[in-house]
């Protein structure tokens, strides 16, 4: 009987063990189960590739260049641009730009041009921003289109809404902040391209950007009769009228020196002599060290007196592939834009080729040149009441500061006015270079850590400076421009 009860609770017993067992086998079992790992997430989805994607824009053609200054890539673009934005389907030109990138994620700095465009030129702002940079080429500049036999479509108007398209197609790529920046005549196109498309860009920095009142602004004149002192002027006077007393021995060396340059003349050592005489006084203020201890006195020979002048590389700017290249700047200095007149009171017993020499005389030979002066008052009044986030940056001593803004007006630009220097200024040297970017960074969004260890930062940038001017070869007009520009 023991032995039945005894045996009936042992198989209970086994069969409760078995049960005990086989629940928390279950249980263990769903806690590992619990513990396994999630499935991996899937790769994220690689962007598409830079050229790929510049590739897939409409109307645009696309070269990957060799990559120069640091930039991991560069990019030769050419943009399809109607001649007239008001008829976009009539005739078609193409516009060069230069994209050097770093990564679709950075900034970008715009640089719209007043001139053509190159691969080389990097500016300071998209080196301290260590920013994408885009270089537009204006229009009417490109080797790759004939000037156009009809002018009238080359207004500030008709240039803006080409940086504009620029601007809304590579921002499908590139959007974080941008910022325009240009200087002398680019600066002008970063203003105007701001007046006319206000949202493109969430700033603009300018530096050495003249507004110029007229086709030959007279504030010019009054600037040149007051910058330095009176013994520098009257140095600079005196070594213009001994050019011209010695004509007759010059004209020969500037021949010579046409012959052996290279380059093609179609005008004559005379109208050389006269233009460059005229236009002396205001290229040394503009460009040199204001030194005028190395100008030759009256005691100078023939030689001395025309060295000096040649050593100042303009005497290039004549010949047939310059004025090409320049007939459009002038075109718009007397249409739109405005200039200075070649100051000659001091001279005029001594001008036989020219009786007033003015630039206009390089202009597009049979197009009228009708000037419209409410162009630029027009986008005055736009930056004095609209112009928010605009820097201007001139120099005290660059005759184009006679044409610099005058004030601000209700807007919170800031311009600088930067002692002792011209129109080749490094934003390195700026006295107020700290208020200058902290006040930009503040309109980008930039935060005080990375102020810091941007303004912290020297600006690297390749020149070679003598204690003439811009460099120790002979000044091209490649060079003063994409000095100008840096």
């Amino acid at each position: 009987m023991k032995g039945r009860i005894f045996g009936r609770l042992f198989t209970r017993s086994i069969k409760n063990i078995r049960a005990f067992l086989l629940i928390n086998i279950t249980i263990f079992l769903l806690v590992l189960s619990c513990d396994d790992p999630l499935p991996p997430d899937p790769p994220p989805v690689s962007e598409p590739d830079v050229l790929t994607q510049l590739q897939s824009l409409i109307g645009v053609e696309v070269t990957e260049i060799t990559p120069q200054n640091g930039y991991e890539r560069q990019f030769e673009l050419l943009f399809s641009q109607p001649v007239d934005h008001n008829n976009p389907e009539g005739l078609q030109f193409k516009q060069r730009v230069y994209l050097s990138h770093i990564n679709i994620d950075a900034p970008v700095v715009f640089m719209p041009s007043g001139y053509s465009a190159n691969p080389i030129t990097v500016s300071q702002v998209s080196e301290i921003l260590s920013a994408n940079q885009i270089y537009a080429e204006q229009r009417y500049m490109s080797t790759i289109n004939e000037n156009p036999s009809d002018w009238q479509h080359l207004t500030m108007e008709q240039t803006s809404a080409d940086f504009h398209k620029i601007v809304l197609q590579l921002k499908s790529i590139y959007n974080n902040f941008w910022l325009s920046y240009g200087a002398s005549k680019n600066g002008i196109a970063a203003l105007f391209h701001r007046r006319y498309y206000p949202d493109d860009v969430e700033a603009v920095f300018t530096k050495v950007t003249p507004l110029s009142l007229g086709a030959e602004d007279p504030r010019y004149e009054k600037f040149l009769n007051a910058v330095g002192d009176e013994f520098a002027r009257n140095k600079i006077k005196a070594y213009q009228r001994a050019l011209l007393k010695n004509r007759t021995e010059i004209l020969p060396l500037i021949k010579n020196y046409m012959i052996n340059s290279n380059l093609n003349y179609t005008v004559t050592e005379d109208v050389i002599l006269e233009f460059e005489t005229c236009e002396f006084e205001f290229s040394f203020w503009q460009t040199t060290d204001r030194n005028v201890s190395q100008i030759p006195d009256s005691t100078a020979t023939a030689e001395e007196l025309f060295s000096y002048l040649a050593d100042f590389g303009y005497i290039p700017y004549y010949s047939v592939d310059y004025v090409k290249f320049f007939e459009p700047i002038y075109y718009q200095a007397y249409t739109e834009l405005g200039w200075y007149r070649l100051v000659n009171d001091h001279l005029k017993d001594l001008l036989v080729t020219f009786e007033n020499p003015s630039w206009s005389y390089f202009a597009p030979k049979g197009v009228p040149l009708n000037f419209k002066p409410e162009v630029i008052p027009d986008l005055i009044d736009w930056l004095k009441t609209d112009g928010d986030n605009i820097i201007y940056i001139y120099a005290e001593e660059d005759p184009w500061t006679a044409g610099a803004l005058e004030n601000v007006g209700g807007t919170n630009a800031l311009k600088i006015i930067q002692p002792n220097a011209n129109h080749i200024i490094d934003l390195n040297t700026l006295d107020q270079k700290e208020h200058v970017f902290t006040t930009l960074f503040d309109w980008l969004g930039i935060s005080p850590t990375q102020e810091k260890k941007i303004i912290s930062n020297e600006i690297n940038i390749n020149k070679s400076v003598s204690n003439r001017g811009i460099s120790n070869q002979p000044i091209t007009i490649f060079t003063l421009i994409n000095w100008s520009l840096k």
